[in-house]
């Protein structure tokens, strides 16, 4: 399997260009993944999309997509958008 490849969220999306998770994700295709979310400030429905569809594509290729280190503040906004808090801490392949 490919090594692992792994990124930080910024506290905040860039809303005046392109979010730096989406140049990542695109690089880091066909390999298994981790992200975290220790320094997110606000998780907003852009960026949650964006993680949701990745991590759909990700467990449809049975490659592993982790998603680590979620904030209080991460997992109150999961709960904002209508996701369980703990969403990204459930394995997606079970």
């Amino acid at each position: 399997m490919s090594d692992l490849h792994s990124h930080l969220l910024e506290p905040v999306r860039n809303r005046n260009g392109e979010d730096a998770l989406v140049p990542f994700l695109l690089g880091a295709r066909h390999m298994p993944v981790s992200i975290s979310a220790r320094d997110v400030a606000r998780l907003d429905a852009h960026r949650l999309q964006i993680l949701l569809v990745a991590e759909k594509q990700w467990a449809s290729e049975g490659l592993p997509f982790r998603l680590t280190d979620t904030s209080d503040t991460f997992r109150a906004g999961l709960e904002r958008l209508g996701l369980a808090p703990d969403h990204f801490d459930k394995d997606p392949m079970q």
